[in-house]
């Protein structure tokens, strides 16, 4: 997930300054990121300088690169007003506050280890997700006791802690969120209509929270039940939520069970895996590919037809194979492709057109399945992709593709 998250970033930055290339610290940077999404969502153009300047704030490594740079609340300026409670100005710790600063980055330290000793699979999940801390001086917090933003993705603030189960709950609660942050841009989460859909009201606060805010809420108290059961005698910080985590994962739960229809396949799959609640698919759990789009899609789609990709449409392909595509625009508009037309525009190119023959005869030895099927699988990814204008179709054939 972490690959795919950079690919799709790296597309972005291929869509507003071709020719740049984004290095895995950079395309883990939550400010890089953040600077990377407010171009995407139309907020100015793309400063490559600016991208630069923040990755060069200093941090220290305990497990977590925790933000230490003195010029700290300049270059967090997004994240800290994000989360500011009304009336408050959050202030990190940083280097310049000497003692106080190395006393609190023990106490982070022993927290990162005391979370990897307690619960080793989920701290090395979550903190995948996890790409800088920052500490909250506590007289300008607000009373924030942990935040992070999927506006600011990759980031977790945390109100300066006394103990190191603080410091670990934190990273449970809030790396449950960074990990929720990169499956809603990398899966299958959310349906078109989740704007629409009801309001979740909660038990405890009355608070009513849209669906995606549910479903995130939802992810953290699940992971903060599970990592409950792992904590034995540890003395709990007095804001702690992990004696109410499981009472509140199951009422959320829920309600999302009760509403997941706008739910899409990788997030339904993820509520009904930590539920215990069947799917509904197949007994292996793997969805059924749909008729639907062939059934639309492939009478378009001729035999004798030649394919390539649109001249504005750019592509990059994460280590699992998996392809996003965008089109230079404004504002772009990105897409996530599945598994066959990742295959596909991976086969095509932007000159020279190749033909279903061609492409036919690939599937059929690539994907080991019979050429009948093999072609109903390549006319409804090549429909799909016609018809959402990211490759053409002409009927001329070149002598450059005999060649290929």
């Amino acid at each position: 997930m972490v690959d795919e998250r950079r690919a799709l970033y790296r597309l972005a930055v291929d869509l507003f300054a071709p020719g740049a290339e984004l290095s895995d610290n950079l395309a883990d940077h939550p400010i890089v990121r953040y600077e990377i999404g407010r171009a995407l969502a139309g907020h100015g153009g793309l400063d490559l300088a600016r991208l630069t300047e923040v990755a060069a704030m200093r941090v220290r490594d305990v497990g977590v690169a925790v933000v230490s740079d003195p010029a700290g609340a300049e270059l967090l300026e997004a994240p800290l007003r994000i989360v500011a409670p009304p009336g408050a100005s959050p202030q990190p710790l940083t280097e310049a506050d000497g003692d106080r600063f190395d006393t609190v980055l023990a106490i982070v330290a022993d927290g990162v280890r005391l979370f990897r000793e307690l619960a080793p699979e989920m701290a090395e999940d979550l903190l995948a997700h996890v790409s800088a801390l920052a500490v909250l001086k506590r007289e300008t917090s607000g009373g924030v006791v942990s935040a992070s933003s999927r506006y600011v993705p990759g980031i977790v603030l945390i109100d300066e802690p006394s103990l190191p189960i603080e410091v670990a709950e934190a990273l449970v609660h809030e790396g449950a969120h960074e990990k929720f942050f990169d499956l809603a841009i990398t899966k299958e989460f959310l349906d078109a209509r989740a704007d629409g859909a009801d309001y979740f009201e909660n038990s405890w606060s009355h608070a009513r929270w849209p669906l995606e805010q549910t479903f995130a809420a939802w992810h953290a108290y699940s992971c903060l039940a599970q990592f409950n059961f792992s904590i034995g005698a540890e003395q709990l910080g007095p804001d702690s939520l992990l004696p109410k985590a499981r009472e509140r994962a199951n009422e959320i739960g829920d309600w999302l069970l009760a509403h997941e229809g706008v739910l899409r396949a990788d997030s339904r799959r993820l509520l009904h895996g930590l539920t215990g609640e069947r799917t509904g698919q197949g007994g292996d759990g793997v969805a059924v590919r749909s008729e639907v789009d062939c059934a639309t899609l492939c009478a378009e789609i001729r035999e004798d037809g030649h394919f390539r990709v649109l001249s504005d449409v750019r592509i990059r392909r994460a280590n699992t194979g998996r392809a996003v595509v965008g089109r230079v625009a404004e504002p772009p508009a990105l897409y996530w492709l599945d598994g066959d037309a990742s295959w596909l525009v991976g086969q095509l190119n932007g000159e020279n057109p190749t033909s279903f023959e061609l492409l036919l005869s690939r599937a059929t030895e690539e994907w080991h399945v019979s050429s009948e099927l093999a072609a109903r699988r390549l006319r409804s990814s090549l429909g799909s992709l016609v018809s959402s204008a990211l490759i053409e179709s002409t009927p001329v054939s070149t002598n450059s593709e005999k060649e290929r």
